[in-house]
């Protein structure tokens, strides 16, 4: 029952954290084991991924605008940036998923 406490204050955290809600200076010895480097791979995967969609979107902005003649960039920026997004939808589709069985397990 330990452990579901625990997973249901990481949810919260994490349901804070993303909406921005959590304080800054939180201490390290108040999260479970490993949550810190949890948060911390799952901050760089976010940022790397608003990074591609911005490099993206300044690849097709220049070649409206003119300022990039090279097609093939530009459509493989926009395809990474697509295939992360995708990736990024699976990921968060598969953590719902498993919060919902672990949710719905009897004990």
């Amino acid at each position: 029952m330990n452990e579901l406490n625990g997973l249901s204050s990481l949810y919260t955290n994490a349901l804070n954290q993303m909406n921005g809600t959590a304080s800054v200076n939180q201490k390290t010895s108040d999260l479970p084991e490993g949550a810190e480097g949890f948060s911390n791979i799952f901050t760089d995967a976010l940022q790397t991924l608003e990074s591609k969609q911005a490099d993206s979107t300044q690849a097709v902005e220049a070649l409206v605008d003119g300022s990039a003649d090279d097609l093939h960039t530009v459509m493989m920026k926009t395809t990474e940036a697509q295939l992360s997004l995708e990736v990024a939808v699976q990921l968060r589709n598969r953590g719902l998923e498993a919060y919902n069985e672990i949710k719905n397990m009897q004990f």
